[in-house]
């Protein structure tokens, strides 16, 4: 066989042998996977925003309760009210933080940042309206009232638009506070230009009303 020939023949026999063992360390290296990326919350757009902070012709009156598990409307004095316009930026808080119920720490909007790890249930409610306004811009575009000592609540001059209805309940009054010291009520609402809506029925769902 010429000199040349058999140059090429060892080359050939070496990539041969060498080609397992080449797959067998690179089958023994640990591959490192990397890790699933937390979805991105959309970013707020106050072009979408901006019809919501016009003064309307619509008004809204209902009433927010906790459902006790007697069955019994817990109700509180003073209980915030919060009216929301709903958007991309919104429909993902609520979706993460009010919807959601297992009380983890993933609807944070300032942070990316997702864990399991479970909290009280107490601590959840607390933080989900707060959460919401730390997005300074978004604070013009809020409304805000509250409920009365039966949990009614008033909204007037109201502009046309789809809005989350949201409410903190801490506690009730008397044997009340032991069965339900706190949760989030809230209702979805459509609402149309100068539409007057009455007795809304706010809740946590437990009822089967939302």
């Amino acid at each position: 066989m010429p000199r040349q020939g058999r140059f090429v023949s060892r080359i050939v026999i070496s990539l041969l042998l060498g080609g397992p063992w080449f797959h067998q360390v690179q089958a023994g290296e640990p591959v490192s996977a990397s890790p699933a990326m937390a979805p991105q919350p959309p970013a707020l757009s106050e072009k979408e925003l901006f019809p919501y902070k016009q003064k309307g012709r619509s008004t809204l009156t209902g009433q927010v309760f906790l459902g006790a598990s007697s069955g019994k409307a817990i109700t509180q004095a003073g209980a915030p009210v919060y009216l929301i316009p709903m958007t991309p930026y919104t429909r993902y808080w609520f979706d993460h933080t009010v919807r959601g119920t297992s009380c983890s720490a993933t609807g944070n909007l300032a942070s990316a940042e997702t864990t399991a790890v479970p909290r009280p249930l107490t601590d959840c409610v607390q933080e989900a309206l707060p959460q919401l306004r730390v997005e300074k811009r978004l604070a013009p575009y809020l409304r805000m009232t509250r409920a009365n000592p039966t949990g009614h609540f008033w909204f007037t001059k109201i502009p046309a638009g789809r809005y989350y209805i949201v409410s903190l309940i801490q506690g009730g009054s008397g044997t009340h506070q032991e069965e339900e010291p706190s949760g989030l009520a809230w209702l979805v609402l459509d609402l149309e230009a100068g539409e007057k809506v009455s007795n809304l029925v706010v809740t946590d769902c437990k009822t089967n009303l939302c």
